[in-house]
């Protein structure tokens, strides 16, 4: 994810902001690419000197009542990936009670984050740092599911954690830092956290079988529009949403993942966020084999993309389990959606009655043909006008 934009956010909510890696860069006097191979020779000195960074870095924060720091939590260098010292130091700072430190693991999809960095090493923003560092998509999914460990790790004892893809809206992204820097909400209260669990798979299938681009899909349509009502109806929330990553994307006549992803392949997200998106992706182009991997032994490899896809399964149900434990609550919005059950919602919802969270079903009158009798610990409502009315918003 493009940090700028965030930072940015965050100073306009009177937040002061840093950047680690500038901190590190400047200790070592080397960029931060050269710095993290060092870690590979001897990781424990050359930690201190990470250290040294971290303290001058609290040091330029000192008078601020509030900070944003981006930062990573690992590196990929020479095909490993290698923890940052930093998990450690906010680690000891959240478990000493010396702060109140909130943890925020940001996530985009696999493929722009790979287009990306080819094109920073294309313009030379990042000169010589691809070389012989190989990174495919593969390595880049264990890169960030290792990421994502290490961050909870350092959240583990007095930290808050939150998953947060950077595809949500711009308001979305305003709130969850709002909340985290201890503010309210405009209209006064306090914020609460809301995951909303829908219908994906067989929305996509339908619009495949249809001959239809899924980014204009009415399905697909009605139901970002039902989670913007919702985040505009309700400033007091801060919606998370399994769309706003989408990488599972495969050809309708092989099942296979695609290589070339265009807008007309993805859910529809809206323009309204923190960075632009150009399409398409083709993961097979010549920027990736000059800059990052070779594409012959890797996109361009149908048993390379069979791995993949499992890589990419695997990734989705960890993040969306990670969503629904961070909610408050959780919506299924049209679980029934086609007069049947969605495996993903039923998932979601099951585990979020196993934490005791409350969970809210808005079923349409024509979709509730599905007996739900026994077992069924959520709350039916037949439209979000009805569940704004429960949440005690009101439509704008």
């Amino acid at each position: 994810m493009e940090l700028a934009p965030l930072l940015k956010l965050a100073e306009e909510l009177g937040a002061a902001t840093a950047k680690y890696e500038e901190f590190v860069e400047e200790e070592f006097k080397a960029p931060i690419y050269h710095v993290a191979e060092l870690l590979l020779v001897y990781y424990r000195r050359t930690s201190e000197r990470f250290e040294k960074a971290f303290k001058k870095m609290l040091d330029s924060l000192s008078d601020s009542k509030a900070a944003v720091v981006a930062a990573h939590a690992a590196y990929y260098r020479r095909s490993n990936i290698v923890a940052s010292p930093l998990a450690g130091f906010i680690h000891r700072l959240a478990a000493r009670g010396e702060a109140s430190v909130a943890i925020v693991d940001y996530v985009d999809d696999y493929y722009h984050i790979l287009y990306r960095l080819a094109d920073r090493v294309a313009r030379g923003e990042t000169p010589e740092v691809a070389g012989f560092q190989v990174l495919d998509p593969a390595g880049l999914l264990y890169w960030r599911s290792t990421h994502h460990s290490i961050a909870q790790l350092a959240a583990i004892h007095g930290a808050e954690f939150y998953v947060y893809a950077s595809k949500h809206s711009r308001e979305g992204h305003r709130r969850l830092l709002a909340m985290l820097l201890g503010q309210e909400p405009e209209e006064g209260g306090s914020f609460h956290t809301v995951y909303v669990s829908h219908p994906i798979t067989r929305v996509r299938a339908r619009a495949i079988r249809e001959g239809k681009p899924l980014d204009r899909y009415p399905d697909a349509l009605e139901i970002e529009e039902f989670k913007r009502t919702l985040e505009d109806s309700c400033p007091n929330l801060v919606v998370f949403s399994p769309t706003t990553v989408d990488e599972l994307i495969t050809d309708p006549g092989t099942g296979r993942l695609k290589t070339r992803i265009k807008r007309e392949d993805r859910w529809p997200h809206g323009e309204n966020g923190l960075h632009e998106y150009p399409y398409p992706v083709d993961l097979r182009d010549r920027l990736f084999d000059l800059h990052l991997y070779p594409v012959d032994d890797t996109t361009g490899n149908q048993g390379y993309m069979s791995y993949l896809q499992t890589q990419i399964e695997a990734s989705i149900e960890r993040r969306d389990l990670s969503y629904v434990a961070q909610a408050d609550m959780i919506i299924a919005y049209r679980p029934t959606m086609y007069g049947e059950t969605h495996m993903g919602v039923e998932t979601e919802i099951k585990t979020a009655v196993a934490m005791a969270k409350p969970v809210y079903s808005v079923i349409p009158p024509d979709e509730r043909s599905i007996a739900y009798r026994l077992f069924r610990f959520e709350y039916p409502l037949r439209s979000i006008d009805e569940l704004l009315n429960v949440l005690r918003c009101s439509r704008r």
